[in-house]
């Protein structure tokens, strides 16, 4: 656009601009300035010091920058149920399953964003797993207006059970709320040890703790600590 207006800049500010300059070093300045600008996630990004003035930046495109703790409601009392009861000679009905109530957990997420990138990082209290996005995208959704971040990663178990993996892919679809996208709550569904039926699904929470987020404290002692306030 600006190449295409540079006779009308010249016309009006008397500057004579060459046409080489236009040809081969304005396309470069504009993608240093836009990349400057939009491409650090830390906390003193320019962007995001413009976002913390005007929120309402955040409809356009989100700062999402920061740790985020929650709960995840599962059905694995469902699936333990279900083993249980091929392993004896015990039955269980459709309605005993309904009724079942979903294991709660805790966990934390780290969301690094910016114009050019997107990642996710999150840590479990209970088994101590780490999982990181192998992809991840924002999309609006074109009835609600409301925000998604759907994204597939790959988790880490040390230690993991005998009925367990040692690594496993998921995916989840979080939809932002609209109070300055400082909360968020979706699905999320795994292919853990799905050959004899135990991959998980549910309900996951999160808010946003902080923006700034020290990366010396693990996702995992943020989770653990969220724990402890929910059992409160």
């Amino acid at each position: 656009m600006l190449a295409v207006y540079a006779d009308e800049v010249q016309r009006l500010t008397g500057v004579p601009i060459p046409d080489r300059f236009v040809v081969r070093y304005l396309p470069l300045g504009v993608l240093l300035i836009l990349g400057g600008f939009f491409g650090p996630t830390g906390y003193w990004a320019p962007w995001r010091i413009l976002w913390r003035w005007m929120p309402k930046l955040n409809d356009w495109f989100p700062d999402l920058n920061g740790v985020w703790v929650g709960s995840t409601r599962s059905n694995w009392l469902t699936i333990k149920r279900l083993v249980e009861a091929a392993q004896s000679d015990d039955r269980t009905t459709e309605q005993e399953l309904h009724d079942l109530p979903e294991q709660q957990d805790a966990m934390a997420v780290r969301f690094t964003n910016s114009l050019f990138k997107l990642q996710v990082r999150a840590g479990l209290s209970s088994t101590n797993g780490d999982s990181f996005s192998i992809t991840a995208k924002p999309w609006r959704n074109q009835h609600t207006g409301r925000i998604h971040l759907s994204y597939v990663y790959r988790q880490q178990t040390p230690n993991h059970a005998i009925t367990d993996e040692e690594a496993h892919l998921g995916a989840a679809d979080l939809e932002l709320v609209t109070e300055n996208y400082r909360r968020a709550e979706g699905t999320y569904w795994t292919r853990r040890a799905w050959r004899t039926g135990r991959n998980t699904a549910g309900i996951l929470e999160l808010s946003k703790v902080t923006a700034k987020g020290s990366r010396e404290k693990s996702l995992q002692l943020y989770a653990q600590e969220h724990k402890s306030s929910l059992a409160k």
